[in-house]
């Protein structure tokens, strides 16, 4: 600690030293017209402003509720980059502290002029406001993942019903696919085993890597699948009347050996401590080591169960969500669960866990937030539509669902 703070202060001289140096050849430049601006994300700060040619533009910002450029070198941990252009990404911000940033200019190596007016933001998780992306068409969208297509290139990748694609580079504008299967509604997408998979009605399963060129695997039931989950060598599927299939390629799935239930089942995930969890209807919970052999835990619930995740943090916290603001935690792997107080009594849908925060969404736009899975907070989501899944990519919320809706937050 002692060390990283000498650093900071002797970087912070070193900036200043050359601060004072400017004077060479060259003039002072006037503050950026219009001033800043700064928009605050997940650790980390984007500042934009009006650059002019030629001018040479110096940023400064400290975890405070003030800065200017002439007394930045008395505000503790305050810092100084130079040569910046527009728009300009600062990283390793913390989340919940108050930053302020202002920019000037110079001409050549002349001295810096006037700062802009100082602006204040709060880093801080996604999920708090969202703006409505591109229209996926009238289906509802029932499931969206992100995977890497057969061209290299990252996408975003969503399917619903009557077997409805789409896909996005960024979350925020889609384009329309071939459809995975024009009669059958598709409940689920993953990227595994270095494929797109998705699951449906029926005991549909379909696989490929370009996500318009489908193959239709074997999945030796007829039963419908309502998620699909990996675990880096291992996928697994499950469905109606506690249907549970595996696969190590996507392509031939076979039957769990033990699933002591007939409820539905509709969502499942893997754990990074090697623990597979499935939840359902009428409050089940199965978990398993191997996904080929499962047991019962007991949920405490009655309610039906619609999405699980698990947020890996300094620990695993394993969460559910249901129908009627349900929302169940589990710090023990899912041995043992906790109600909590969600703060809503809408039906739950979709859960996506980060490091630092657990977002869940539901019936009539309902979204959530929570940093741990304890304390929950309601959000405003701009849509009344059912969202019935959502993913977390690039400090950025996309959530989709009823009517083709989708919606982000960053």
């Amino acid at each position: 600690m002692l060390f990283s703070s000498l650093r900071q202060t002797l970087a912070t001289l070193m900036v200043a030293v050359l601060v004072s140096a400017c004077g060479g050849s060259g003039s002072s430049a006037p503050p950026p017209a219009g001033g800043i601006t700064v928009v605050p994300s997940d650790g980390f700060a984007t500042v934009t402003w009006a650059m002019v040619p030629g001018v040479k533009y110096w940023l400064f910002y400290a975890p405070s509720n003030t800065i200017s450029t002439t007394d930045w070198v008395n505000v503790p941990r305050a810092s100084a980059i130079l040569n910046v252009t527009s728009p300009y990404v600062l990283t390793g911000l913390d989340n919940g502290v108050n930053y302020s940033f202002t920019v000037n200019g110079r001409n050549g190596d002349g001295p810096g002029g006037p700062g802009s007016p100082a602006v204040t933001v709060m880093p801080r998780p996604a999920g708090a406001t969202w703006k409505a992306g591109t229209s996926l068409g009238s289906n509802t969208i029932r499931s969206i993942t992100y995977g890497t297509g057969a061209d290299a290139a990252g996408y975003y990748f969503a399917v619903g019903d009557a077997g409805s694609t789409y896909r996005s580079t960024d979350g925020i504008t889609w384009a329309g696919l071939p459809a995975v299967n024009v009669s059958t509604n598709m409940n689920a997408a993953i990227f595994g085993l270095s494929k797109f998979i998705v699951v449906g009605a029926n005991g549909n399963i379909r696989y490929g890597t370009d996500m318009s060129n489908w193959s239709a695997a074997t999945s030796n039931t007829t039963e419908t699948l309502n998620a699909v989950a990996s675990s880096g060598g291992l996928a697994v599927a499950v469905g109606n009347n506690g249907t549970v299939r595996t696969s190590s390629d996507g392509i031939t799935w076979v039957a769990a050996a033990t699933v002591p239930t007939t409820k539905n089942l509709n969502s499942v995930v893997y754990s990074g401590n090697g623990v597979w969890l499935a939840a359902g209807a009428g409050g089940t919970l199965l978990t398993s080591a191997d996904a080929n052999n499962w047991k019962l835990v007991g949920s405490g619930t009655t309610a039906d169960l619609n999405a699980v995740a698990v947020q890996a943090a300094t620990s695993y916290v394993f969460v559910a969500a249901g129908n009627g603001g349900t929302v169940l935690t589990s710090t023990d792997s899912g041995v043992t669960w906790a109600a909590q107080a969600s703060g809503t009594s809408s039906n739950l849908l979709a859960i996506s866990a980060a490091d630092n925060q657990v977002l869940v969404t539901g019936v009539g736009g309902t979204v959530l937030t929570s940093p741990t899975g304890t304390t929950w907070t309601v959000r405003n989501s701009g849509t009344t539509a059912n969202l019935h899944s959502v993913i977390n990519r690039f400090a950025q919320y996309v959530a989709v669902g009823q009517g083709g809706i989708s919606i982000n937050s960053q």
